[in-house]
């Protein structure tokens, strides 16, 4: 009987794993115009994985010996899961985003958000296996609500939270910097941190001993539910992202193709996700992905020259002559294919 419990929560434990990729698919999928490279969406997992967790606890440790101090014992558990963890996670987490910034593929706030959330997933399935291993031996009941609870809900929680912060910084990072622009990524690191606090006060609490099943219950309720809307509105304000990105490729390659960069056909369909998918419309001779790739790129960085701060206005018109010129080079490759 022992064994069959080890290995269905070894099974459930690999579930709960593949769910948390499943979700990690799901979110770089979304990133429907111009999609992050997968290997550096996966090396941000890792950093939550490992370095988000090994730090975080860490930071915790530190700060939950003069919390001890300070705060009565009956509310160091409440002071520690509401207070110090998110605080401390949610700042482990973010530290991706001094890397990321370095890197050429953070382009807006879609990226932001998928940059984010792939930090909280890394962090959560690291996590979820150090808790399951604690409520191993806790029964069976226990053990797989813990699983299930953590799986659904806490692992979502961090990526949403991580999100938030993420969106804030992808915003900013092509613009010129503002005093009030200044505030966005610490607003975005706040309701990070307040998105975790809350669901880890709900959790709290349903577990009180001092409540009844039915206070309890509540709790977690609110807790759920609360994860379900900021799920939705998440997903809500990525579309609005992809919204932006569509104008915002539209609006440049109607430009472009003024200019004579590319036919105005085309500047009408690269910017729709479903029509550029379609074939037919573009010369067999000219590779699909390249091409649509370069034009959004080159759309992207017309707008981030617009936005940039003047001083680095010169290395950006670097980067729209280099797509310009790609745009270009793959577009005369039909009247080669042509001659040949």
């Amino acid at each position: 009987m022992e064994l069959v419990l080890i290995v269905v929560g070894l099974g459930a434990v690999a579930i709960s794993t593949l769910v948390i990729f499943g979700y990690l698919l799901f979110i770089w999928w979304l990133d429907r115009y111009e999609r992050e490279p997968l290997w550096l969406v996966m090396l941000t997992f890792v950093w939550g994985a490992l370095g988000g967790t090994a730090l975080g606890c860490m930071i915790s440790l530190f700060l939950s010996v003069p919390m001890t101090m300070l705060v009565p014992a009956v509310y160091s558990e409440l002071a520690l899961t509401v207070g110090i963890a998110p605080l401390a996670e949610e700042f482990t987490k973010g530290l991706i985003f001094v890397l990321l910034i370095l890197t050429p593929h953070l382009d807006n706030e879609t990226d932001g958000l998928i940059y984010g959330a792939a930090a909280g997933l890394g962090f959560a399935a690291v996590e979820n296996v150090l808790y399951f291993l604690a409520f191993a031996a806790a029964g069976p009941e226990v053990f797989f609500a813990t699983v299930v609870m953590r799986t659904l809900f806490t692992s979502l929680v961090h990526a949403i939270s991580t999100a938030l912060l993420g969106y804030t910084v992808g915003y900013v990072r092509h613009r010129q910097l503002k005093p009030w622009l200044w505030a966005l990524p610490i607003l975005g690191f706040v309701l990070a941190v307040v998105n975790h606090a809350f669901w880890n006060l709900m959790a709290v609490v349903s577990g009180s001993q001092f409540l009844s099943d039915a206070m309890s219950a509540g709790a977690l309720g609110i807790g759920m539910l609360f994860v379900v809307l900021m799920g939705a509105t998440m997903f809500a304000i990525t579309q609005f992202s992809l919204m932006r990105e569509h104008k915002i490729i539209r609006r440049y390659l109607r430009d472009e193709a003024q200019q004579g960069t590319l036919p105005k056909e085309h500047a009408e369909i690269i910017p729709s996700w479903r029509k550029r998918r379609k074939k037919g419309w573009l010369s067999p001779h000219i590779p699909h992905e390249e091409y649509v790739e370069a034009a959004t790129l080159l759309a992207f960085r017309r707008y981030q020259t617009d936005t940039v701060a003047p001083r680095y206005r010169d290395s950006y018109n670097e980067g729209v002559e280099e797509y310009r010129q790609k745009v270009r080079q793959l577009n005369n490759q039909t009247a080669r294919g042509q001659t040949g």
